[in-house]
């Protein structure tokens, strides 16, 4: 064990955990005062058999992180952490020839959500019936046997560290118990099972993809998949309408407001897509854009430290810790509830946020503490505004996910590769978040990035979305497979 100042690093000496081998029922703590003057403390309190490790030091101040080291046998497995197969730019975990897969033996990896495959959890098993559940949010590494074969190494930022440490003969009892401790996880209404279809862009055409002329009221391509899917007797329980929906270019993202000209009669489609069994779901995003931002950015409620990128996207963030900023937000979410929509992708969380210096945000937390918490915080507060006007009765997606977040929400696996090895992540990426404590789960049936539309996998994506608990297909490179970019443009296989 061992903690970290600006001067270096202060291994706590063996003498402190001696007697930490006898304890079996009842609380043990321990104190040893070292040689820069502080004093340390670990206490280790037993949980049926699972036990919460904690350390601390006073004075805490310079404190910036705190480590341990595990011991690791040669044929250990171990599993969770995170959605992506493999830790760093988000496709190496679908690059060609990947051979990783749920094990993560001999990897590094960064405790920090980071886009757009971004479903994390402080919490890994391993094969020898133990797993760890790091408390907190400040970013942190696990190093399972990569720089030392015989050693998974835990470190974590902060001027303390707290874990715990589950026991049991078998797997799926340390998944429910973590499951529990971090969540429970969101019920869903039945609704959300049903198959769902989306385009990552709506346009009102004249025609239909056939040269029929469009005379119903509402967007043509809602009508078009909608109408269709019901031809073919293809069930569809969600409709989901990406960005852009509302005013202003370039991204159509304007103060809550629903563009008419391209989604006309918004309200009334609502409920014709109710009368076809089918929820309306819209994508948002933590941050606000038109008349919203200029008056988030008078009021200081942006995210602290946080720049406009030069498209001017993802900003300003709003600071969900601030309350008044929190009820600012949450005011322009309820007036697409009172349109009648009843799910949400949550979009963002995650990305053009500081991952460091010296601001803090409202509640007096630095940057770095609450980058990992906000994916949390912006789900809880969708959930929070949802309820208020539909009870139980919505569903919240979001792509971002750490402590905190699964008692709100189901989750997608972000912007997954559109390529076989893209399949064989989300297959992985679905294990892995059942791991984590996120059981509700579905990824972008033939891909995101790299839409190729090959009808081989494309075919094979279409059978597993359908055992997963979330099968959603889109965006198909904003077609259908009646009129895909390809031949055979009309695809009676996939159909």
């Amino acid at each position: 064990m061992f903690y970290e100042t600006a001067n270096g690093r202060t291994v706590l000496p063996a003498q402190l955990t001696k007697e930490a081998s006898a304890i079996k029922n009842k609380q043990w703590s321990g104190q040893m005062r070292m040689p820069d003057g502080r004093t340390v403390s670990l206490s280790v309190l037993p949980q049926g058999k699972n036990f919460v490790i904690h350390l601390n030091a006073q004075p805490e101040t310079d404190i910036s992180k705190w480590g341990l080291s595990i011991d690791a046998r040669s044929d250990e497995y171990y599993a969770g952490l995170m959605e992506r197969v493999v830790d760093g730019p988000q496709a190496a975990s679908w690059a060609p020839g990947i051979t990783k897969a749920m094990n993560l033996r001999g990897q590094k990896i960064e405790m920090i959500v980071k886009p757009t495959t971004s479903i994390y959890a402080p919490f890994y098993l391993s094969s020898r019936g133990y797993a760890i559940f790091v408390k907190g949010t400040w970013p942190g590494v696990f190093d399972f046997a990569a720089a030392d074969p015989s050693r998974v190494k835990v470190e974590f930022e902060g001027p303390s560290f707290e874990m715990k440490v589950y026991t049991a003969s078998d797997p799926a009892t340390l998944v429910r118990e973590h499951a529990l401790d971090a969540g429970p996880p969101f019920m869903p209404p039945k609704w959300m099972f049903t198959p769902w279809r989306w385009r990552d862009e709506h346009t009102q055409r004249a025609k239909y993809y056939d040269g029929t002329p469009v005379t119903g009221p509402f967007n043509s391509e809602v009508m078009e998949d909608v109408l269709l899917m019901k031809a073919y007797g293809i069930p569809n329980g969600v409709y989901w309408i990406d960005r852009p929906w509302g005013p202003g270019l370039p991204w159509g993202y304007d103060d809550f407001e629903i563009d008419e000209q391209r989604l006309p009669h918004f309200a009334e489609m609502v409920k014709w897509l109710e009368g076809q069994d089918a929820r309306t779901l819209l994508w948002i995003a933590p941050f606000v854009q038109g008349k919203m931002e200029k008056e988030a950015l008078a009021k200081g409620y942006g995210f602290a430290g946080q720049r406009r990128p030069l498209n001017g996207n993802n900003y300003p963030t709003v600071d969900l810790s601030n309350p008044a900023a929190k009820a600012f937000w949450q005011d322009g979410v309820a007036k697409l509830l009172k349109l009648g929509v009843a799910a949400f992708k949550l979009d963002r969380g995650e990305e053009d946020l500081p991952d460091n210096g010296p601001f803090k945000v409202f509640d007096g937390r630095s940057i770095r503490e609450i980058r990992n918490a906000y994916v949390a915080m912006y789900v809880e507060a969708t959930y929070e505004v949802a309820q208020k006007y539909r009870g139980h009765d919505f569903v919240l997606m979001p792509r971002g996910a750490y402590t905190g977040s699964s008692s709100y929400g189901a989750f997608w696996g972000g912007d997954i590769g559109g390529t076989q090895e893209g399949l064989r992540a989300s297959i992985v990426a679905v294990q892995r978040s059942a791991v984590m404590g996120y059981p509700n789960w579905g990824s972008d049936t033939c891909g995101y990035n790299q839409q190729l539309l090959e009808q081989e996998v494309c075919g094979r994506w279409l059978g597993f979305s359908a055992f997963t608990p979330i099968m959603e297909v889109g965006p198909t490179r904003n077609v259908a497979f009646w009129n895909l970019p390809r031949e055979p443009s009309y695809d009676t296989e996939l159909i």
